[in-house]
């Protein structure tokens, strides 16, 4: 029976290949993923000083998973059910699979609901519980800064940044094609037009901000410790293009009808690096990630010891976890492993809405070795535009990762419990993990609007 379809990581695409005869069975997956699509995070007076033109209406409000994003999660989620049947994952009886199912999401709207939509195709006809904090407490799995439970120097992140990136005037070169093509976006223009146009009156130019790339003196919390000043400004102005075509809007609306799906994907890249800026650079991801990849390891070691673990997600028989947060947290975990994607359509590393690393964990039928196997995986743009059914014939784009340090030779590039568990614990700095005796784990919430 089919499974998962993927290829080598930033590779050619390999032949479609079956999971289920290769001598391994899934014991647990792991979907670490980002929420599905939203509107924009910004107020329509935020924007208005970055554009004279107005943005389009998600009809929802700020920051909240859209009505189309509801439904691309529900598709994702029966995609996986359909693919954990075939792997014996799951049993078709809803009680039964939820008894050894987990949810979770940081307390954000968008990420409580995206978790529970793909919940209800995962497992449909039964009520998800979602843990989660309270919508908008902090919640230190994924801020430990802000929580207390990491303290960041600044100043070192911010000098280690200095020393990776050069400095600002060096990524404002590095991207400029990037910078260039958001402003022809926003003040309505052709790219490449020389001189470019003024910025027209009332407004800020978010492309020509300075990049101080310099230590954040007040309000430091998890994402916010280096200043990125015209990479924060710029991604913002232009983060709602990904979020207008993936949620159906006409195409009139889409940067106002400026941008092809070349370029509609081109200037993500400047998301992307801001993302490798705060979360892949080493200090920093140690910093911020560590808390998050220690839950997760633990979830996996007790899944292989059959034994509670302090500090895990679920229990010693949760065989699916689902951990559903934001693309910077997905873009830090990876960054401790020291992996790489790139899914059709989209720039490398770009984390699209739903999109999620797997962890599987397997076991060899022949010498009864637990096994990691890592993807990528992340509905198209067009099959979340259209609202694509999946199915094992029509999966998501997938990418199968190699693991630098762990994958072994070969097709399966999986990588050996004992050798994955060993990479993450030299890559966690435990200095930045939360004590588990002093953790007070988050019950189901209940009452998340959804609209």
């Amino acid at each position: 029976m089919p499974g998962l379809w993927f290829m080598l990581a930033i590779g050619a695409p390999v032949p479609a290949q079956t999971v289920t005869n290769d001598d391994t069975i899934l014991k647990q997956i792991v979907i670490f993923g980002r929420h599905g699509v939203r509107s924009p995070t910004l107020s329509p007076a935020a924007y208005a000083v970055y554009s004279p033109r107005p943005y389009p209406d998600f009809g929802v409000p700020t920051g909240y998973l859209t009505v189309h994003g509801q439904q691309a999660a529900v598709l994702l989620g029966t995609y996986y059910r359909n693919y954990l049947l075939a792997e014996g994952l799951l049993t078709g009886d809803a009680t039964t699979d939820l008894g050894h199912s987990y949810f979770r999401a940081n307390s954000i709207q968008r990420s409580n609901l995206t978790a529970t939509m793909f919940g209800q195709g995962l497992i449909p006809g039964i009520t998800i519980p979602v843990h989660s904090y309270p919508l908008n407490q902090t919640d230190p799995v994924f801020d430990p800064i802000a929580a207390g439970v990491a303290a960041v120097d600044a100043n070192r992140a911010a000098n280690e940044v200095q020393e990776v990136y050069n400095s600002g005037t060096a990524l404002a070169s590095a991207y400029s094609a990037e910078f260039s093509l958001i402003r022809s976006v926003l003040y309505n223009y052709q790219q490449g037009v020389e001189p470019p146009p003024p910025t027209p009156p009332g407004v800020t130019d978010p492309t020509a901000q300075p990049i101080p790339l310099d230590a954040v003196t007040t309000g430091v919390a998890t994402g916010n410790v280096v200043n990125l000043g015209g990479m924060t400004s710029a991604g913002q102005a232009a983060d709602a293009f990904i979020m207008e075509y993936a949620d159906g809007l006409p195409l009139a609306d889409l940067a106002w009808g400026q941008l092809t799906m070349d370029t509609l994907s081109q200037q993500t890249r400047i998301a992307t690096v801001a993302e490798a800026i705060d979360f892949r650079t080493p200090y920093l991801d140690r910093v911020q990630s560590s808390n998050t990849a220690a839950h997760i390891l633990r979830s996996m070691k007790q899944a292989v010891l059959g034994e509670a673990i302090p500090g895990a997600f679920g229990s010693p028989t949760t065989q699916v976890l689902v951990v559903t947060s934001s693309d910077v947290f997905v873009t830090g975990l990876a960054g401790l492993l020291n992996a790489h994607w790139q899914l059709p359509g989209y720039q490398p590393d770009f984390c699209p809405p739903g999109g999620a690393l797997v962890f599987e964990l397997r076991q060899s039928k022949d010498t009864a070795e637990f096994l990691v196997r890592v993807f990528y995986t992340a509905q198209s743009l067009d099959q979340l535009r259209n609202l694509t059914p999946l199915s094992l014939t029509a999966p998501p784009e997938t990418a199968q990762l190699t693991i630098p340090g762990g994958s072994r030779p070969g097709a399966s590039l999986d990588v050996r419990f004992e050798t994955f568990q060993n990479l993450l614990q030299k890559a966690i700095g435990r200095q930045y993990v939360q004590d588990p005796s002093t953790e007070v784990p988050p019950g189901v919430l209940s009452g998340v609007p959804t609209q």
